[in-house]
Formats: C-alpha cells, sequence, structure tokens
C-alpha cells in the first residue's frame, strides 16, 4: 500500500524538478546532471560522480516513464478489537465497531478499561504505545512494567479484526506466552484463505502508520508539540510527499561531504601542524611553516621540505650533519704513506752516502778525455804526460764511466721517489678539511678537533720528520675527530628524531592536500546541485504545504471559539540539526509565536488542529482514525465544535472516540449529530463489558422499570418512582432545548445560562417546546390523558403517593419523553 503512494509522489516530484532544471539557466549541464542522478538513486549519483565529470558530456538517468494515474490507496476499517489479560482487561472483552465510514464513542469512567482497547490496537499494529515509549519519562517504565493485567495475567492476548478492500476480514494477532516479557510477543496476520503469517510487515503499513497515525492519544496530542522543533518538522514535512526530493537534497548533501572530507581533513591537519611546526626548534619546520600558512600552500615545496629533497642552504642542520659525517684517510694508507716516505728518505740517505763530489768530477775529466781521445786518437796523457791515451786505456775508462752513470741514475731515482711520496704525504695532508662551524650547536669537542687539524696541517719539511708526523698527528685528529663525530651525530640523531614523525606528518598531508585538490572541480558542481535542489524542496515544500495549512486553520477557526488567537502562517524553515517549524499566531492583531501565546487548552487544540488533517489525508490507506481522550482540556464550548469536527470527519472516515467525558457523548446527542454510543462497564476481577449507551433520559425510564419490578416496598416505591421520573423528563427536554438552541448557532455559555436559569420541572418542559420557561403548557399537557397524568407525576407528585399502578404510571411518563422528542404540541 505504500508504494503505490510513494511512487506516485515520485512521479511527481521528478517532473517538477525536472521543469526547474530545464528553466535554470545558471546552473551547468554538468550539475543538472548531477540533479537528475540525485533523485534517481544512490547508485544513479554515484555512477555520475566516478564518471568523467567535469565536462563528461554524458546522458542523465533515465526517467521512468508514467505508469498512469496511481490507483486511490485500498481503505482499511477496524472491525473489533478483542483483549484479554492485558493492562486493565482480564477476562476476554470484545469491542465491537461498525467497519464503515461514521462516529463511533466509546464512553466509561476513568479505570473502566476503554483506553486498554485503544492501546491494544496501537501495539498490535505499530508494536508500541505512546505511553510506553515516551522518552526521558520515568512514567513510560512504569507503564510498560504493568502491561499485564493484575486479575487475569494468562492468557494474555490481542485480537484486532480489519476490513480491507479487496482482502476481506483480516486478523491480526499477538500472544504472549505465560511467563515472558512485553518483548516476547509473537505477532501475526491472517489474510482470509491465506496461512497465518508472522510480524505485520506483510500488511504494508510499517511506513504509513508513522507517516499518517491515525491512533492518537491525548498525552500524544499534548506532546507532539513537545518533542522538539526537528521532530515536528518531520512529522510535518513527511505529510508532504516529498521523500525523492528531500532525498535527492540529502544524498547532495552526503556526497558533498564525502567529497570535501579530503579538503576538510587536510584543512583540520593543517591546523593542527602549524601549531605543531611553530614551537618546534628546526629550520625546515619554519620553512614548512612559511608555505602552510599562505592561503593556497605550494604542495611541491612542502613536499620537497618533508622528503628531505629540497636545498636548504641556511638549515642550522647542514653543518651538524657534516660534522657528523667527517672523514679522514684510512688509517693503513696514511701509514703506508709514512712507510713509503721514510723508505724513500733512506733510499736518498744511502745513495748519498756512497757517492761524493770528486767522484762526479773525475768523471767529468774522463768525460772530456775520452772526447779528447776521440779527437786527438793515442797519445801521452794531455795533463800529466806519463800515460798513455790508448785502446786500452779508453776501454778502461768507459767501463769505470758506465758504472758511474748507473749510480747517478740511482740516486737520482731516489730522489724523485721522495719528491713524490712528499707530494702524496702533502696532499694527504690536505685531504682532511677542518671541521666546519657547528654554528648555533655547542659541542664539547669541536675545539680539539679543530686543533687537532691544525697540528696535522702544520707538517714538518724533513722526510723523517714528515713521517712520524703523519704517524702521531693522524692518531691525535683520528681521536679528536671521532669524538667529535660521536657527538655531533648523536646530536643529530636526536634532532632528526623529533623532526621525522613531523616531516612524515607533512608528506601525509601533502598527499591529502592533492586529492582534496583533484576534487575541486567535482565538489563545485555538485555544490552547486546541492543549492539548486535545496530552493527546489523550499518551493516544492511551500506549494504542497498550502493545502495542510489550509485545513489547519479550519480546524483551528472550529475549535478556537472565544479564543483571541488566529492561527497564521505554518512555515517549515532550516534543514539538517537546524529544522524546525514555525508557528505563527494574531493575537489581537499583534503577530507572535503560536506555542508561547497559548495557553495549554489551545495548545492541545492546536495539535489537533495539526495531526488531524494528517490523520486523513486522501494518501492513507486507513479508513479509520482513533482518539483515546481528545476532550480533556476542552471548554464545553470546543467540545460542541470538536463534535462537529468529528461529524464531517466521520462522512469518509470511521472515526472512534474514546473519553471518560460525560460531555461528549452529551454534545453528541445535544447537536443532533449522528453517532454510536458504546459505554464501557468495569466489573470484579477486572471483568469489562461493553453495551450500547442509553441517553440520560432511557436510564431513568430504566431504572424507574426496574424498581417497579422488583420486590420494593410501596411507600419507597412512590417516593423513588415520582423523582426518577421527572429526571427523566428533565433530561429529554435539556436535550431538546440545547439541542435546537445550539443547531441555531447560539452560544453555548447563553445556552447554558438559560437552562440553569429555571428550576422547576414545567418551565423547563416550556423550554424544550416554546423556548419560554413562561409558556403556556395547558394545551399540551391536556391533549391527551395519558400526557395530562404523566405532566402531574412529574411536576406535583415529588411529595405524593402514585394514584395509578407504577408501571403504568411509568409508561405515561415514557411516552411524554417520546412526545417531546418528537416534537408534540
Amino acid at each position: 500500500m505504500d508504494s503505490t503512494h510513494n511512487d506516485a509522489d515520485g512521479a511527481l516530484i521528478r517532473e517538477e524538478v525536472e521543469a526547474m532544471v530545464a528553466a535554470e539557466g545558471d546552473l551547468s549541464d554538468d550539475a543538472k546532471l548531477i540533479v537528475l542522478a540525485a533523485l534517481d538513486s544512490d547508485e544513479a549519483l554515484a555512477s555520475v560522480l566516478e564518471g568523467a565529470l567535469p565536462g563528461s558530456g554524458g546522458s542523465p538517468p533515465a526517467t521512468p516513464e508514467p505508469s498512469g494515474a496511481a490507483p486511490s490507496p485500498s481503505g482499511a476499517f477496524v472491525k473489533s478489537i478483542r483483549v484479554r489479560g492485558f493492562r486493565g482487561i482480564g477476562p476476554a472483552a470484545t469491542l465491537d465497531l461498525r467497519p464503515v465510514p461514521g462516529l463511533t464513542i466509546v464512553s466509561g469512567r476513568n479505570g473502566s478499561g476503554k483506553s486498554s482497547f485503544s492501546e491494544a490496537l496501537e501495539l498490535a499494529l505499530t508494536g508500541n504505545t505512546y505511553r510506553w515509549n515516551r522518552q526521558n519519562s520515568k512514567q513510560a517504565a512504569v507503564w510498560a512494567q504493568h502491561w499485564r493485567n493484575l486479575h487475569q495475567s494468562h492468557p494474555c492476548e490481542l485480537r484486532i479484526e480489519v476490513t480491507e478492500e479487496g482482502q476481506g476480514v483480516t486478523t491480526v494477532g499477538v500472544d504472549w506466552p505465560q511467563d515472558g516479557e512485553l518483548t516476547d510477543r509473537t505477532t501475526w496476520v491472517q489474510r482470509p484463505g491465506r496461512q497465518r503469517e508472522t510480524g505485520v510487515t506483510t500488511l504494508g503499513w510499517d511506513r504509513t502508520l508513522e507517516l499518517y497515525q491515525p491512533i492518537l492519544s491525548y498525552d500524544e496530542l499534548g506532546g507532539l508539540l513537545e518533542a522538539g522543533p526537528s521532530k515536528l518538522f518531520d512529522k510535518l514535512d513527511a505529510l508532504l510527499g516529498m521523500e525523492q526530493a528531500t532525498d535527492a537534497e540529502q544524498r547532495l548533501a552526503t556526497a558533498t561531504k564525502d567529497l570535501q572530507a579530503d579538503d576538510t581533513n587536510a584543512k583540520a591537519e593543517a591546523r593542527e601542524l602549524k601549531k605543531v611546526l611553530a614551537v618546534l626548534d628546526d629550520g625546515r619546520a619554519q620553512a614548512a611553516l612559511g608555505h602552510l600558512r599562505k592561503h593556497r600552500p605550494d604542495l611541491d615545496a612542502v613536499e620537497a621540505i618533508a622528503t628531505g629533497t629540497t636545498r636548504q642552504t641556511a638549515s642550522d642542520l647542514g653543518a651538524l650533519r657534516a660534522l657528523a659525517q667527517l672523514r679522514l684517510p684510512a688509517e693503513d694508507h696514511v701509514a703506508e704513506v709514512a712507510r713509503s716516505l721514510r723508505e724513500a728518505a733512506e733510499a736518498v740517505a744511502r745513495e748519498q752516502r756512497s757517492a761524493s763530489e770528486d767522484a762526479d768530477r773525475r768523471a767529468t775529466l774522463l768525460r772530456e778525455a775520452l772526447e779528447f781521445h776521440e779527437h786527438r786518437g793515442d797519445g801521452p796523457c794531455p795533463v800529466c804526460g806519463q800515460g798513455a791515451l790508448d785502446g786500452a786505456w779508453r776501454q778502461r775508462v768507459e767501463h769505470e764511466l758506465s758504472s758511474e752513470r748507473e749510480r747517478i741514475e740511482r740516486r737520482r731515482a731516489a730522489h724523485r721517489l721522495l719528491e713524490q711520496v712528499r707530494q702524496q704525504t702533502h696532499e694527504l695532508l690536505r685531504a682532511v678539511h677542518r671541521p666546519p662551524d657547528p654554528g648555533r650547536f655547542e659541542l664539547v669537542s669541536y675545539a680539539e678537533a679543530v686543533a687537532a687539524w691544525q697540528r696535522w696541517t702544520q707538517a714538518p719539511e724533513p722526510a723523517a720528520a714528515l713521517a712520524d708526523h703523519l704517524d702521531t698527528a693522524y692518531r691525535d685528529v683520528q681521536a679528536a675527530f671521532e669524538l667529535l663525530r660521536a657527538e655531533a651525530g648523536e646530536l643529530l640523531e636526536r634532532r632528526e628524531g623529533l623532526w621525522v614523525p613531523h616531516a612524515s606528518r607533512l608528506a601525509a598531508w601533502v598527499g591529502l592536500a592533492r586529492k582534496a585538490r583533484e576534487k575541486e572541480a567535482t565538489v563545485r558542481l555538485v555544490n552547486a546541485a546541492r543549492e539548486f535542489m535545496k530552493t527546489a524542496v523550499e518551493q516544492l515544500r511551500t506549494r504542497r504545504l498550502g493545502g495542510l495549512k489550509e485545513a489547519a486553520r479550519e480546524i483551528w477557526a472550529a475549535l478556537k471559539q472565544e479564543s483571541n488567537v488566529n492561527l497564521g502562517a505554518i512555515e517549515l524553515k532550516g534543514s539538517a540539526n537546524r529544522r524546525r517549524v514555525e508557528l505563527y499566531a494574531d493575537v489581537d492583531g499583534a503577530e507572535a509565536q503560536a506555542l508561547g501565546v497559548m495557553s495549554q487548552g489551545e495548545l492541545h487544540s492546536l495539535a489537533l488542529a495539526l495531526f488531524l488533517p494528517r490523520a486523513t489525508m486522501p494518501g492513507s490507506p486507513f479508513r479509520f482514525v482513533v482518539l483515546d481522550d481528545p476532550i480533556q482540556a476542552m471548554d464545553p464550548a470546543k467540545v460542541d465544535s470538536f463534535v462537529r469536527i468529528l461529524a464531517r470527519l466521520a462522512r469518509e472516515r470511521q472515526v472512534v472516540v474514546f473519553s471518560h467525558d460525560d460531555r461528549l457523548p452529551q454534545a453528541v446527542r445535544q447537536l443532533g449529530v449522528e453517532a454510536w454510543i458504546l459505554q464501557v462497564f468495569r466489573d470484579g476481577e477486572s471483568s469489562v463489558t461493553v453495551s450500547p449507551c442509553l441517553d440520560p433520559a432511557e436510564r431513568f425510564l430504566q431504572d424507574a422499570f426496574a424498581i417497579c419490578k422488583d420486590e420494593v416496598p410501596a411507600d419507597v416505591r412512590s417516593r423513588v418512582l415520582p423523582g426518577l421520573c421527572r429526571a427523566a423528563v428533565e433530561a429529554a427536554a435539556r436535550d431538546i432545548y440545547m439541542t435546537r438552541r445550539l443547531s441555531r448557532g447560539d452560544a453555548r455559555a447563553d445556552v447554558e445560562e438559560s437552562w440553569q436559569a429555571t428550576s422547576r420541572t414545567r418551565q423547563r418542559i416550556a423550554l424544550a417546546i416554546h423556548d419560554d420557561p413562561q409558556a403556556d403548557l395547558s394545551r399540551w399537557r391536556d391533549a391527551t390523558l395519558r400526557r395530562k397524568a404523566a405532566y402531574s407525576l412529574v411536576t406535583r407528585g415529588l411529595h405524593g403517593t402514585l394514584t395509578t399502578q407504577p408501571v403504568d404510571a411509568v409508561r405515561s411518563v415514557e411516552r411524554m419523553v417520546k412526545d417531546l422528542r418528537g416534537g408534540a404540541r
């Protein structure tokens, strides 16, 4: 039953929104596509958003083809309510109702068990009752604990018979095990010719019961306006049949939130990062902070800082990192150079020891002599004149000179090697750089490392001393550099340990921010679609709320009577957590919030004005409205107006009203409203019975006939019967008089005052016949002998004796009552 109505509303909503979309020139094609997808379903919207937006050029979701006018919802009437062992009813009791349009009054004193029937109906159909479900109410817990009857707790069962168009009589049953709790119940549905089905889901009423709420109690009516602005908003908004539009708006809101989640999270993380980086003693933190403070940070720059790929010339950690990475030539290499230096020096010294200056001069002289011999040939020595320069001499001298050349070459090679090793040594010395300045960091070992480095660079010239310098200075600089490297490394590790988590966090933020920027174009489209849909919902709501407002004003106008408060605009405003209902009132020309200026009775009437139209909307599958004690806070004038409203509703609805207030059946009789009045009686042991209700005149006459039949002493009968007969006539006269006056539109207060101004039975009969307490009744009285006798009994027989048989006397009065009601003059 729900789907037909919802489908019809959905098709109409889609048509209206599509027309708005087509007429909206400021909305891009992609945004329009998003709106139509949101109207369709979650899947359709997700498909569009996952597509090639923006500028996809895609096609909107297919619009469902209209299936023609939706059929009217099938009608359901309540046929009977049978209760056993539940609430105030012990043995099984049945409330039989007429499953047709019409007004039924179920009357009974407080505690008679009448409300147990209403609660049984509500529990069977909805699975709960308002009394047991009131939030933050201690009384609700008490109600829920005492759900079994005290006198007969088992069997505990409910049976609701409902007539459904096209189905026949459907029975809804609720059963409890003997020791079960309230929630241990079993609910079932039995349709004609079908198997019993567990639960009430097959009725298809889950949504419509909540939407149209055809069962209202006095407590619930009072709580409707106290439920809070958002709940009242939801109750009224649901009636407008705008689920498809509001669902679309919600889908777009959810999509916007989801799409902006990365941006929202990135902004929140940026705020936290700025707080952390601002107090972090690190140049990288300050550099990153500078970017984060910009309206649109440079993500590449922040990423470079986070990953360490940026050049940080001004970074205070650069020098510290360099100190932690100080390097020296390998110890074995230094030792090898020193050894080579010593060996080269010893070779030079060795060659120098084997050579002399005279040997060099003699070799020079011999070479010159050989040249002389080569030019002059054999002959005496030109120097001493004794020796001969001949071939033998020449051979001997050439051999000596060859040996000398080898010695000279060895000496020169030794010198060259020494120079090479010395140059290598100086390169080794220069390869050790001065430790860089640590800047603002104070390192205990730094000064000694610099001093050791300086000693290292101050090398002596002699080779042997230089070799010794390499050994001793290297050990010094090695030890000093090791201390400095360790100290700088430890400090750097501490500093990096502080930075690494922030660097990782920065890198993660960059990834999040990039994802957010990738979605910016889509977010703009969805936001535009959302704003459009928000405006569309407001326009649709205004259109559809008009009918409900008119119905509410009409009911309020009837109920307010002499109140100076007029119901003004009814507006649904806001959205999400700020949604609310604005109820305006006009108090003697001044506008005010209705809830702030109305009395308790007026608020109750306002609740009826708002929610009776809801329960009787055309789309409701329920052809019944059940009200439990709705007139408690009403004055007599409002009761009359309320009865007229009920009579109007009863033309098309089965209206069942439970009431302990005699004013309701009295007003029904006096206004001449057609109604079936039932009376609920409770005897001992929670035994409840229901029977048609006699009007007061009929009850008095029934009591009078009972006295006639009982074995009552004659003197007692003579005293009691006239009083009962008089009460019957006055009750009938009052109904006749009140009905006529009220039907003319006279104010109830004036009519009541006129009635109370008369005290004699004769005057009250005159009011019923002529509207004049002083009118002459002799002609009417003497029209028949029976009427004359009855008149005498009720006007003069109170303190006298009966002149006829008791039964005949009562029958005469019964006839006179019929004459009065029949308009006999």
